[in-house]
């Protein structure tokens, strides 16, 4: 079987391995579909995507195809229905994995049903206008603990958005954001030096600076932004003096942190709107098995496949420049600051 799963690997850790360990039978493949430079959380991803890539091809992966920025930058909604439609677009993955606090894949699926009926989405639409944000007033909707743990969340998202099947796998270790420096991303990060690392706060005045020089009416193109909230962009970014101080100001009970986040890094990317729709497939890298799936992708998948400028043309020829302008951007993150053309000199992992 070909089996996808949508990561970030910010970094690689032990859960990782487990998971692609836990999946991968005999015979079977293993298509990653990756956050690029850029991941979810709304931050820089601390390693560019191409280490990232032979880290995972090192721990079982077989292929790995970028999820760029445009899509990687959406709410856990759009950031898993941009990866499955990229996902099925391939037209050869049988099944999507993932993990989650809770694996119960029929539960996760009951839930996903009930977010899919406009009622429910009616009513948490209405819980909102007492001032909260989205997460909170679906909790009170819908009453259950799953929706209470992220991987949980993102789990009900992929499955709202299959068509092909799903199946979910227990994760380990004491959970997201918490101490576990073998099993949690975000403790491993702590320990990374930030000589080696890219974060935005090495570039926070040139994320200021840009800010600064947008408009209220350029804040409200961005996805995730309405009601006024370009309103507490425009004034916070006026007045803060740093990232955290910045984020302090706009976040609110209605709006949170990681959208806040997301909000502001997409408004230094110049990226406007909130396409789900992946223009091209991004090969990052590969191994033997990857590169006979990689045929049966070309011979089945309608979009373009890119590896390179020289695959490009046209309109995928901007895309493509586009995606190492993002490349450049991350670079700036790095204490000590990378040229441009990373992109360009990059070349296909291939293991």
């Amino acid at each position: 079987m070909n089996k996808a799963i949508i990561c970030e690997f910010n970094p690689f850790h032990a859960g990782h391995a487990h998971l692609i360990k836990s999946v991968k039978n005999e015979g079977d493949r293993i298509i990653c579909v990756m956050s690029g430079n850029f991941v979810q959380r709304g931050e820089f991803a601390v390693f560019d995507k191409f280490s990232r890539t032979k880290t995972a091809l090192e721990n079982g992966a077989d292929l790995v195809i970028e999820l760029p920025p445009e899509q990687a930058l959406l709410s856990a909604e759009g950031f898993a229905k941009s990866a499955v439609k990229l996902i099925e677009s391939l037209g050869v993955a049988d099944e999507i994995v993932f993990g989650a606090e809770n694996a119960d894949t029929t539960e996760l699926r009951r839930i996903a049903e009930l977010l899919k009926s406009s009622e429910i989405q009616t009513k948490i639409v209405n819980e909102m206008k007492s001032g909260i944000s989205y997460p909170a007033a679906r909790n009170r909707i819908i009453k259950s603990p799953l929706l209470e743990k992220p991987n949980n969340i993102l789990a009900i998202e992929y499955i709202k958005a299959a068509s092909i099947p799903c199946t979910a796998v227990t994760r380990i270790g004491k959970g997201h954001d918490t101490d576990d420096e073998k099993y949690s991303a975000s403790a491993i990060r702590k320990t990374l030096s930030p000589s080696e690392t890219s974060t935005m706060q090495n570039c926070e005045k040139a994320i200021l600076f840009k800010l600064r020089s947008m408009s209220k009416e350029d804040f409200a193109r961005i996805a995730d932004v309405g009601e006024g909230l370009e309103n507490r962009i425009y004034d916070a970014a006026r007045n803060s003096q740093n990232l955290d101080e910045l984020y302090e100001m706009i976040k609110s009970k209605r709006y949170t942190l990681s959208r806040i986040k997301r909000i502001v890094l997409r408004a230094f990317l110049d990226i406007y709107g909130s396409s789900t729709d992946v223009p091209a497939v991004r090969i990052l890298g590969f191994n033997q098995s990857g590169r006979l799936l990689l045929s049966e992708i070309k011979a089945n998948c309608p979009k373009p496949i890119i590896s390179r400028l020289a695959d490009c043309d046209g309109e995928l020829r901007n895309y493509y420049l586009r995606q190492c302008a993002f490349t450049d951007i991350h670079s700036l993150g790095y204490k000590k600051t990378l040229p441009c053309g990373a992109e360009q000199r990059s070349k296909i992992v291939v293991i």
